[in-house]
């Protein structure tokens, strides 16, 4: 550690400030990465909706009304 505080005060302000954003960088990617659980990701893929036939019906009618509209000619 005191190896790695000698070579930090070695660096000019500029080079400093690149190591301070960096490792600020890699802390967020670590917070992120703990907060992935395999369970919250499991709840949000079991609450995905899912559609029955009934409601793909609805697609379809409009679909059908939709290719009878006559397009404008100029």
């Amino acid at each position: 550690m005191n190896e790695i505080a000698i070579k930090y005060n070695k660096l000019s302000n500029k080079r400093r400030q690149e190591v301070n954003d960096f490792l600020d960088f890699l802390l967020t990617r670590q917070k992120k990465e703990s907060k992935i659980h395999l369970s919250s990701y499991r709840k949000k893929i079991l609450a995905v909706s899912t559609w029955n036939d009934e409601d793909c019906k609805q697609f379809e009618e409009n679909q059908k009304i939709f290719k009878q509209w006559n397009i404008q000619e100029w």
